[in-house]
């Protein structure tokens, strides 16, 4: 049996010297540092979207797309009813220096007669080559302070007119208009703008129209709403004023009216006054104007005779 061998171990003779192997710090500092932790983590867990959009915005800044220049609009000014884009609803104070222009024609001139009870104006060609001005079809409409209508005058009689050149009218108007007349309206119309007319009409389309004013009676003639014939009646009476003067003036367009193809006129004179018959067949005269009152062309319809006659002073029925 082998002998066990054994170490020599050196004892130290000094005395066992305390170590340290740890370190506790105090209890108050650990306490301060533990809520300062806690504190800064229940801070981060609540502002944490903020905190990850501010991140966010950091890493990933916004494109700005470019900024064009506006160039700022203009102010738009509504239109104004009395603005020369709306002519024919341009309403004008009536003044003795009224003038009123228009691209083919100028009326001037103007001047209401209450005494007289009459329209009169100048019309001038505004263009340098004659034009058939009944063909523009203008109207004077003359209007009271309330700009309310009171009635309506055709602007000229069919003829050609030379450009530059003008001719003046007057025109019978009702005493009441005359009398209350504030503003004018110069409008240009077309046949689709007139009012339909119903004739009563017989079995065989046969129909009239008859138009009058204080001294003439106007029939007109219609077969199928297309006229054919007038008839016109004029009587003045001794008593009427100027008596002497229409009895010359209308003698003389009598004969004159004879001595025109597909018109017959026959003047007949009494001690009471004087009658004139005037009947004109379309389908041999031309259009002309028998006295005061318009013969219109072969096939015109009802509702432009009844229309323009009424423009020019005349009741229609």
């Amino acid at each position: 049996m082998a002998k066990k061998k054994y170490k020599n171990f050196k004892v130290e003779q000094d005395e066992l010297k305390p170590m340290a192997i740890g370190a506790f710090e105090s209890r108050k500092k650990t306490s301060i540092g533990t809520f300062i932790i806690l504190t800064i983590f229940v801070l981060v867990v609540i502002f944490l979207p903020q905190l990850s959009e501010i991140v966010n915005e950091y890493l990933n800044p916004p494109v700005n797309p470019p900024v064009n220049p506006v160039t700022p609009e203009e102010p738009v000014t509504p239109d104004d009813p009395d603005d020369d884009n709306n002519e024919d609803e341009t309403f004008y104070e009536y003044t003795s220096d009224l003038r009123i222009e228009r691209e083919e024609l100028v009326v001037s001139n103007i001047n209401i007669d209450a005494t007289t009870a009459t329209l009169s104006y100048s019309v001038t060609n505004n263009t340098t080559s004659y034009q058939d001005m009944e063909e523009l079809n203008y109207y004077i409409e003359i209007y009271n302070a309330d700009r309310t209508l009171l009635e309506r005058v055709k602007l000229v009689s069919p003829g050609l007119l030379a450009g530059g050149a003008f001719e003046n009218y007057t025109r019978v108007i009702d005493a009441t208009t005359a009398s209350t007349a504030g503003y004018l309206v110069l409008v240009q119309k077309t046949t689709d703008d007139y009012p339909e007319v119903t004739l009563e009409t017989n079995a065989a389309g046969n129909a009239s129209l008859v138009c009058s004013n204080n001294h003439e009676t106007v029939t007109y003639e219609f077969n199928n709403n297309a006229l054919r014939s007038v008839t016109s009646v004029i009587e003045y009476l001794t008593t009427d004023a100027n008596y002497t003067e229409m009895y010359t003036n209308y003698q003389t367009l009598a004969d004159t009216y004879n001595t025109t193809a597909g018109i017959t006129s026959t003047f007949i004179n009494s001690t009471l006054g004087f009658n004139i018959t005037t009947i004109v067949d379309l389908e041999d005269a031309n259009r002309t104007f028998i006295f005061n009152a318009d013969t219109f062309e072969l096939d015109t319809e009802p509702k432009v005779v009844s229309f323009e006659m009424e423009a020019l002073g005349f009741d229609c029925n």
